[in-house]
């Protein structure tokens, strides 16, 4: 009997398609210019484009929805540094104004397929408690990392956080509503 071959599963795709409906028209954090909005390359981000504050944005997406979400904690470190070894005409025509930030869900997980029933924040945020402060940081200075997003599909808003804010459990920086 054929062996059946297992699908892989985007578990970001929803969340990356959510933030860029939610994003999209805002002021500071909306897109000027898409660059990639969810598709798999290997010469961009999960989300990658110029913000209508001028910034360009890098951000990689991960989610706590599946089996592997306590992975997914660690797997970002990775990701981040590897944004460095990509480059694109894009890249460097902004390359004063780039700005790498992690894409993660605020709710708890509701595909059914998740190790963990906490919120995204709580996950994510646990997950990060034990790195000490200096080091968190210091990774963040390193690889330039500058914001968290978490991104609500239940309410339809999107919380910005510092990335050293986000580690010592300060307010957003930033709060994207609804659209009206």
């Amino acid at each position: 009997m054929a062996e059946t071959k297992r699908e892989k599963v985007n578990h970001e795709a929803p969340l990356i398609r959510c933030f860029s409906e939610i994003i999209r028209s805002n002021a500071r954090f909306g897109i000027k210019k898409e660059i990639n909005i969810g598709n798999d390359s290997a010469s961009c981000s999960d989300v990658e484009y110029v913000s209508n504050s001028n910034e360009y944005l890098i951000i990689e997406a991960k989610s706590h929805e599946s089996k592997d979400a306590y992975n997914t904690r660690h797997k970002i470190f990775g990701q981040l540094l590897k944004e460095h070894g990509k480059s694109s005409a894009d890249r460097k025509e902004h390359s004063s104004s780039i700005a790498l930030g992690v894409l993660i869900p605020k709710d708890i997980p509701s595909s059914g397929k998740s190790n963990t029933k906490k919120s995204g924040y709580d996950f994510y945020r646990d997950g990060y408690s034990d790195i000490p402060q200096e080091l968190f940081s210091g990774f963040g200075e390193l690889a330039k990392v500058k914001y968290v997003f978490l991104c609500s599909a239940e309410n339809k808003t999107v919380d910005v956080y510092t990335w050293g804010g986000f580690h010592r459990g300060e307010k957003p920086i930033y709060l994207v509503p609804p659209s009206a």
